[in-house]
């Protein structure tokens, strides 16, 4: 049963991943350094994942409290905690890496970093709550992940080649964390 639920967990950032490096042809990335983008957003899923059980901890916050208030802040924290170490470990990762060498590349190494992140994430979920949880989170979480990673990519790839990269940098985060906080929102919504 326990690899089964890897598996389930693994499967759909690996699918993703291989959807995306298909997509990217024309002058495709090292697969060296995809990897390594993808384990850097791995490492940051555990980095977050301190970070937002001690801001909770502090601020006394439980996920499934049924209170829209309480909603609306776990959701604030979870996008801007995920997506800002997300934006770190894109940055420390390949930002200034030569093979960066397009716009379009950004897009590419934040899914990365982001898929590298959903997975760690993935993992942890579904071995806590089984097959049920990794189906949801398989059609919900890890291609939301993977579009969040987008956007911020894309803004990065443009901050790179930008004279004044700051505002593009910090777009790339704020973009990505309100997308995420978002989709938090909304799921909180429907349950």
């Amino acid at each position: 049963m326990l690899w089964l639920l890897l598996t389930l967990a693994i499967a759909p950032g690996a699918f993703w991943m291989w959807y995306f490096r298909r997509r990217d042809h024309l002058r495709p990335e090292p697969r060296h350094l995809v990897g390594r983008v993808f384990a850097y957003g791995a490492v940051a899923a555990l980095g977050a994942g301190a970070i937002e059980a001690g801001i909770f901890s502090a601020a006394d916050l439980e996920v499934s409290e049924p209170f829209v208030p309480a909603s609306l802040i776990a959701a604030g924290i979870v996008g801007v905690v995920e997506e800002a170490v997300k934006f770190t470990a894109l940055f420390l990762a390949i930002y200034r890496h030569v093979q960066f060498d397009e716009v379009i590349d950004g897009i590419l190494y934040g899914v990365a970093v982001s898929l590298g992140f959903a997975t760690v994430e993935n993992v942890a979920y579904v071995l806590q709550g089984g097959t049920q949880v990794g189906i949801l989170r398989a059609s919900l979480s890890v291609p939301g992940h993977a579009f969040f990673g987008a956007v911020m990519g894309f803004y990065v790839g443009v901050a790179k080649f930008s004279p004044r990269p700051a505002g593009w940098l910090a777009a790339a985060v704020l973009l990505a964390a309100a997308s995420h906080a978002g989709a938090v929102v909304a799921l909180f919504e429907s349950v």
